[in-house]
């Protein structure tokens, strides 16, 4: 969706693999225009629908966070666009999410506010680093700021959908049906090839 004018662009970016027992890293960037008070909202209610709590992929019973997901596609958070990219290791983490980034904030046309960017855990040191990786790119921005998803549920959103992908692109079927959901609803984009689905090694 292409936001009002008006609007200034919110980017929250979370991202999984890192571990080893991971052969793809995979980013995940919610863009969101408009209340952002609104949005986080309604995202506590369903995390308190779900049963997740404000409680991450990896620390959910499956059951709760695939609610989660398929409770985020039902009801259709306005003016939220998710963005994810996948990349086969070894890969610095850094590039991914400045490929992600680049590409959701300019998928939206140009804004009149620069965008404001939150990246769950990043340090200061590599915050300015991105900041000014993106803007020799062209890209129009505030300085990237970190937080971190306990106190941020559009962090813990990005968060919940880098692990269905994951989790998805290694063949675990129920993750595979809230995939391939959001992408023909057009509710998530890839700015990368997306794998075919693998056996988990």
């Amino acid at each position: 969706m292409t936001p009002n004018p008006k609007e200034r662009l919110y980017c929250y970016v979370d991202e999984t693999g890192q571990d080893p027992g991971s052969d793809i890293f995979v980013v995940v960037v919610v863009v969101s225009a408009g209340n952002q008070d609104a949005l986080r909202q309604a995202l506590i209610n369903i995390e308190e629908a779900a049963g997740t709590g404000r409680g991450k992929w990896h620390k959910s019973q499956p059951e709760r966070r695939l609610r989660y997901l398929n409770l985020a596609l039902e009801r259709n958070l306005e003016g939220v666009d998710v963005y994810f990219g996948v990349y086969p290791k070894p890969i610095p983490f850094f590039f991914p999410i400045l490929e992600v980034l680049e590409g959701a904030i300019k998928s939206k046309g140009k804004a009149v506010a620069p965008a404001r960017v939150f990246v769950d855990g990043i340090d200061r040191q590599k915050a300015g680093e991105l900041t000014n990786a993106l803007r020799v790119r062209g890209v129009s921005l505030e300085k990237v700021r970190g937080r971190r998803d306990e106190s941020e549920p559009v962090i813990r959103l990005a968060d919940m959908w880098a692990g269905c992908i994951r989790a998805a692109l290694k063949r675990s079927p129920e993750e595979g049906k809230v995939l391939d959901a959001a992408l023909n609803a057009r509710l998530l984009w890839s700015l990368t090839a997306v794998p075919k689905k693998r056996k988990t090694p």
